[in-house]
């Protein structure tokens, strides 16, 4: 696997992780609907949006939204188990965290076509790209 690869699929689960670590805090409801990297984060917090949201932006089919569903509510309960699981430390739950992701987008490239993958690898660069212009912003007000 290439180097650049394996540090993008890393940045990007970096950024998801956060995402699902920040949608599980409580936070007043948005009044606006969230757009761009902030409709991937809260897409991670239910599969119903996850799935929604591939469906906009990748076009899917209704073979491939059926067989996607399963995969993103396991997902769920995976993450969900993650969290819940006080034996764990911070850094435990993080690795756990990030190899649930690592497999849910291997089974997500899997069930979508060459053209969607890519689109699909897009996405997922311009989440991480944006994830690390706000860390970078939130490093300046420190």
């Amino acid at each position: 696997m290439p180097t650049k690869f394996r540090w993008s699929t890393l940045t990007i689960l970096v950024v998801l992780t956060t995402g699902l670590l920040l949608a599980g805090q409580t936070y007043p409801a948005p009044q606006t609907p969230p757009q761009g990297h902030e409709a991937m984060g809260a897409a991670a917090s239910s599969p119903e949006t996850h799935l929604q949201m591939l469906t906009e932006k990748l076009n899917l089919t209704d073979e491939q939204r059926a067989k996607l569903r399963p995969i993103l509510q396991d997902q769920a309960q995976q993450l969900k188990a993650v969290h819940d699981d006080t034996s764990l430390s911070p850094e435990q739950k993080h690795a756990k965290k990030k190899a649930i992701h690592e497999s849910l987008h291997e089974q997500i490239n899997g069930v979508l076509t060459p053209e969607q993958q890519a689109k699909f690898k897009q996405m997922k660069q311009e989440a991480m790209e944006k994830h690390k212009t706000a860390k970078e912003g939130e490093m300046d007000h420190q």
